[in-house]
């Protein structure tokens, strides 16, 4: 509301101050001479006549001729998004699930190859065929099982008369109907096996159908995507196996772009953020994107942080953006929103101060304008943004002769406004006695706890079906990240049916023998009885090795239940996370536990700290510790020595320590972040000391910013003792009770710079 009624009385205090200076104008035009002014060194003279300055106000007063004499120009104050830009290096990727790789289900050999590298498919087209003896193998046993099965179906069907008109045992009709419900099972089974290898049901009723018949089956290799066929090495009659991929395929309508970033931008980065990227293969040409993606994972070697961004190729026929390319990145810095704006060249310097002329009214006798003290912000070209002072859009302020003009407003003593002192951090305390701490400063990480980092992965070989995750993406503990395709949990799932179904029969015989009684032996109970429990432990067995491998109870349900397989093997997150890493593609043929994705839960870490040989007798578990990241050296995390590694390394010789924060960083963490660490190993007694950010250097001397009592600073060279992470001694150049910058210190080193 401030800013408001400020902003809406600012036109009418303006006119009412013109007003007044134009009545001011009026006399002063007349006057002979009313200030002898000196040339300045570079610049044409200023003229002696037609000038008047009250240094008090800020107001001056130009007569036409003086104003072109000095040839005074002015620009408008105007409104314009301004950005500042972090430099990176980026590489283009194919997105996880636009890169995919075909490989042959069972071993066999090919017959008809249908594509070439650089040919574009479409999802579902054939690409090759392949012959498999394994698959002539299945044909016969779905035939034989068929045939057995019908076989026992016409043993029990004459068995059943002759039981009941009692020309033999009941027992006998019982084991027939066992047997066939043996050879139901393995018929099951079999048309289960054929399914899971992703064939048609059609052919697999065709070659029911017609068992008689010979009806040769071809494997068929299909493009998982709409894209382009990136390699094929292959050829008719070469025989393949399940580990060897066949063809690739990429589809090239987005691309990702890879960015790693330092450390120390880190915090800079956000997601919407703009970004330009010139390519190697297009150095005249720029493509722009936005970061879509914070990555959560820092390089152990670089320490790199990584962002993403997503692009697209306009013409996927001929697609520009290719995975590999590589080039610069400018990631913009700032908000989108239009900002005030002056041209550099209207900025004056007076210490630490910044002031603008501005043009309150121009008439063809004579220029009024106003000294208006100015924050500045971000620089972009040649113009500077405005973010304190009393300037309004379509103000006018002087761009030439600013600097000659300005130069009668010069105080020549360092005094800073309020509102400067706020943009810079500006603060002054009073010089006194205090303990400085002895101190081992010490390279550090974070590390993200043993518990609190996972790797998913297949405990069964197989191919990357689906990836159901993104970069970045936040998971739960038994969330499916990917699915695999696997002929061994094909083969598992099918031994779950087969003993879940002998168990079935156990039962049934079982009950068969209750229902026989006397007739038969006691042996013959025994023999059963055993089977039964052997059928048992065998269907559990095999249920745990499914739920091991990431089948839910749901899921183990609905196999047996509908017997029919579930497609493809749920890979689980182990613990809450966040994804951090990931490097397969879509059907890649992955081994057991190979690492898929590395999860961490970064709601906790622990700083790792590295404490040379020689310096072990000061380090112990218990000490205070002050903890500073390079992604965010202004914020101090404290925290506690809470254990050592017990054991000094061969190759660097230092010992592993770990710390534990009170508090998390300001920054969100991530393994492999670095930190420098301070571990307290005793205190002295008081000493005159000030904090390091007031000690300003220059060349060998050092010096400090003592506050006058009119409030201007005065430079003092001070002599300096003993520091520690936060404070350093003063021996000589001040007394207690002096009023010094201990923050902002280096903008009244800048600005007493510009004074000399």
């Amino acid at each position: 509301m401030a800013l408001d009624s400020r902003i809406s009385a600012g036109p009418f205090a303006r006119h009412l101050a013109r007003a007044v200076a134009m009545c001011l104008v009026s006399g002063w035009l007349g006057l002979t001479s009313i200030l002898q002014l000196a040339a300045h060194e570079g610049h044409r003279p200023l003229p002696t006549r037609g000038m008047e300055v009250d240094p008090l106000t800020g107001k001056m007063v130009l007569t036409r001729s003086a104003r072109e004499t000095l040839d005074v120009q002015t620009a408008e104050v105007a409104t314009q998004s301004i950005s500042q830009s972090v430099l990176a290096y980026g590489t283009l990727a194919s997105p996880w699930n636009r890169h995919a790789m075909v490989s042959s289900p069972l071993a066999g050999r090919i017959v008809k190859l249908l594509v070439s590298p650089g040919e574009t498919v479409q999802v579902g087209q054939l690409l090759a065929e392949v012959e498999s003896p394994e698959l002539e193998l299945l044909q016969l046993e779905l035939r034989t099982t068929q045939t057995e099965l019908q076989l026992s179906a016409k043993l029990v069907a004459g068995l059943e008369s002759t039981t009941q008109a009692g020309a033999i045992p009941k027992m006998r009709l019982l084991e027939a109907e066992f047997k066939g419900q043996q050879d139901l099972a393995a018929f099951e089974i079999a048309k289960a096996k054929w399914l899971g290898l992703r064939l048609s049901a059609d052919s697999l009723n065709a070659l029911l159908s017609e068992p008689g018949s010979p009806r040769p089956q071809r494997l068929s290799l299909t493009s998982p995507l709409n894209g382009v066929v990136t390699h094929s090495d292959l050829s008719v009659g070469k025989v393949v196996d399940p580990q060897e991929h066949l063809f690739e395929v990429l589809d090239l309508t987005t691309v990702w772009l890879k960015i790693g970033v330092l450390e120390k931008d880190l915090s800079l980065m956000a997601v919407g953020q703009s970004l330009d990227l010139t390519l190697a293969a297009y150095p005249d040409e720029t493509f722009s994107g936005q970061v879509d993606v914070l990555g959560q994972f820092l390089d152990p070697q670089t320490h790199l942080g990584t962002v993403w961004a997503t692009l697209s190729n306009s013409n996927i026929s001929a697609p520009r953006l290719l995975p590999g390319m590589s080039g610069q990145v400018q990631l913009h810095v700032g908000g989108s929103e239009d900002q005030l704006v002056v041209p550099q060249s209207a900025v004056i310097r007076d210490g630490a101060e910044r002031f603008v002329l501005v043009e309150e009214e121009q008439t063809q006798a004579a220029s009024i304008y106003q000294k208006q003290t100015v924050v500045l912000g971000r620089r972009m070209g040649g113009l500077i943004e405005v973010r304190g002072g009393n300037l309004y859009p379509s103000d006018r302020v002087v761009t030439r002769g600013s600097h000659e003009l300005g130069s009668f407003f010069t105080k020549g003593v360092l005094t800073v406004s309020a509102e400067t002192a706020r943009d810079v951090g500006l603060q002054v305390e009073v010089a006194s006695l205090q303990s400085l701490d002895d101190i081992l400063t010490i390279d550090g990480i974070i590390d993200v706890p043993p518990t609190r980092r996972a790797v998913a992965a297949s405990q069964i070989a197989g191919a990357i079906q689906r990836i159901l995750v993104d970069r970045g993406q936040p998971v739960r503990q038994g969330d499916v990240i990917a699915e695999i395709v696997s002929q061994e949990f094909q083969t598992m799932q099918l031994d779950m049916l087969r003993a879940d179904l002998d168990v079935r029969l156990q039962l049934t015989a079982s009950e068969n023998l209750k229902v026989a009684e006397d007739s038969v032996s006691q042996r013959r109970r025994w023999e059963v009885e055993s089977q039964l429990n052997q059928a048992q432990n065998r269907r559990d067995t095999v249920q745990q090795r499914l739920k091991t491998a990431g089948l839910s109870e749901a899921q183990l349900r609905d196999l047996v239940t509908t017997k029919t397989l579930v497609a493809a093997l749920p890979v689980r997150a182990p613990i809450d996370g966040v994804i951090v890493e990931f490097d397969k593609v879509l059907g890649q043929v992955v081994q057991p536990h190979e690492s898929l994705f590395e999860i961490h839960d970064l709601s906790h870490a622990w700083v790792q700290g590295f404490v040379s040989e020689r310096d072990l007798p000061h380090v112990r578990v218990g000490q205070a510790v002050r903890v500073r990241f390079v992604a965010d050296a202004a914020h101090v995390v404290a925290g506690t020595l809470v254990r050592t590694g017990r054991s000094v390394g061969q190759e660097d010789r230092t010992l592993a320590v770990w710390i534990e924060l009170k508090e998390m960083p300001r920054v969100p963490v991530q393994h492999n972040m670095l930190a420098r660490v301070t571990i307290q190993t005793g205190s002295s007694s008081s000493l005159l000391a000030v904090p390091r950010a007031a000690v300003v250097r220059e060349g060998t001397r050092a010096f400090v910013f003592v506050q006058q009592v009119d409030r201007s600073f005065e430079r003092r060279a001070v002599q300096l003792g003993r520091a520690d992470d936060a404070l350093i001694e003063i021996r000589a150049g001040l007394v207690v009770g002096d009023p010094i910058a201990v923050s902002g210190a280096m903008a009244l080193q800048t600005g007493y710079a510009a004074l000399r």
